[in-house]
């Protein structure tokens, strides 16, 4: 987490008088969230809500999940396993909460207290409990005699004297204890907390001379269950960056319309014909069909996108309309739009100040995450056809769409992905600022303050 003052922004305007980089406001708030179910940023490979078949029974089955439900491997951070209670008392893994953590964040909580912690959790859904796996790399070389097996007897070796050790250690565990108060104040238990390091886990509450290989979680009943579904997850959140074909295939994808370009009206008419389509996939608690996805992004459909993210009043109008919650693009007015009318109401809205206000990230409304997530994802489909010429774009569109959701991560590596291809890419440029100084989106508001 970089040390410097996190605040929340807004974008007064994104219409398209200005640039994308003269339009930011300021909100007090800190925090850095990236969660895999709503109303945070979400990665994960398989949907929570598909319940597993093995029960989870272990500290290395909770363990073993956070990669899959997460998409990557977490560093320096706080993951909170949620845990929902239904109506008939069964309990299951309701979602995943990632925050940045590290010793400034620990001494933020335990000088303040960790209410703006359980309001994230609170947040995020209907929680009876919450596991807690904190990710530092440095906590198991603080740990007691850290040049042995932690399983030996303390007798054989190391030094107990170590003072930054001891207070760093005991720091972590006077924050975790404000976070438990916190949220047991609320109802929700702290059903357990751990301190995960590069090869090692234990129990933050333990004597720091007890603890487990972490290939023991990685190899436990729930992670292999997830692993032989499909699940697996990257080294790190970066390698989750969709990448196009080759030159080579490029040209090949197009070698029987090399010097067609669709204009942005033929665009959007395209995109009306798809978008009832890629409505039902949004529709029910099911995971999002790559496959049907796929299907979707026909040569035509990838023709369409490369002339709406040509211009910037049309990308915007496609941020419109892929959040799936804007008022002046409802789903049932783009589902009776027909050939011409959707580019007329892209352009009226897609200038207009005032409609820039309802964009996601930049409205006072919560996104609903697996919206967001679907609009993501079919761009990320898109990116391995789309032309070299808006794909700095596409990438600035989907990091803003990870942004928007509280995605700090994700948001920017995407960022980070478009400015390799456009430097001065302005949107890009934006949403790297926004990260980098903790910029949260305007839905975010009502969060109480963390640290900062």
């Amino acid at each position: 987490m970089p040390d410097v003052p996190r605040w929340q922004f807004r974008v007064s305007q994104r219409g398209d008088s200005g640039p994308d980089s003269c339009a930011l406001g300021l909100w007090m708030l800190r925090a850095n969230p990236q969660a895999s179910d709503q109303p945070w940023s979400f990665r994960q490979r398989r949907s929570l809500s598909d319940p597993m078949q093995t029960t989870a029974k272990t500290a290395e089955d909770i363990i073993g999940i956070v990669p899959h439900t997460l998409g990557y491997i977490p560093r320096e951070s706080l993951v909170a396993i949620i845990v929902g209670t239904d109506e008939d008392g069964g309990q299951s893994c309701a979602t995943t909460l990632r925050v940045d953590f590290d010793l400034e964040t620990a001494a933020h909580i335990v000088a303040e207290g960790g209410q703006w912690y359980s309001d994230l959790i609170a947040g995020a859904c209907a929680a009876s409990g919450v596991f807690l796996a904190l990710y530092d790399s440095e906590y198991q070389r603080d740990l007691p005699g850290a040049g042995r097996r932690p399983d030996t007897d303390p007798a054989q070796g190391g030094d107990n004297g170590d003072e930054y050790s001891y207070v760093r250690r005991d720091l972590i565990r006077a924050a975790i204890d404000e976070i438990a108060m916190a949220l047991g104040d609320r109802g929700i238990d702290t059903l357990g907390a751990w301190w995960v390091s590069e090869e090692r886990f234990g129990r933050i509450d333990g004597d720091g001379l007890t603890s487990t290989l972490l290939e023991a979680a990685a190899t436990s009943a729930c992670a292999t269950e997830l692993i032989a579904g499909g699940s697996a997850p990257a080294a790190s959140a970066k390698e989750l960056v969709a990448r196009p074909v080759s030159a080579a295939e490029f040209q090949d994808s197009r070698r029987d319309c090399a010097d067609t370009r669709l204009t942005i009206g033929e665009g959007f008419d395209i995109i009306s014909e798809v978008y009832p389509r890629l409505v039902r996939l949004s529709e029910g608690d099911d995971p999002i069909d790559r496959a049907a996805l796929t299907e979707l992004m026909t040569l035509q459909t990838v023709m369409a996108i490369d002339a709406i993210l040509g211009e910037k009043w049309s990308r915007d109008a496609l941020e419109m309309i892929l959040s799936f919650d804007h008022p002046n693009f409802s789903r049932s007015d783009l589902k009776k739009c027909g050939p011409g009318q959707l580019h007329r109401r892209a352009q009226r809205y897609g200038r207009s100040p005032q409609a820039a206000q309802h964009m996601v990230g930049l409205s006072d409304r919560a996104p609903k995450p697996s919206d967001v997530q679907l609009g993501i994802e079919f761009l990320e489909a898109y990116i391995p056809l789309g032309h070299p010429d808006v794909r700095a774009t596409a990438y600035a569109v989907i990091a803003w769409f990870e942004w928007s959701l509280g995605g700090s991560t994700m948001a920017e590596h995407y960022a980070q992905a478009g400015l390799d291809l456009d430097a001065d890419h302005s949107m890009a440029t934006l949403i790297i600022n926004a990260v980098q100084h903790g910029y949260l989106p305007r839905w975010l508001m009502p969060v109480r303050r963390g640290p900062g």
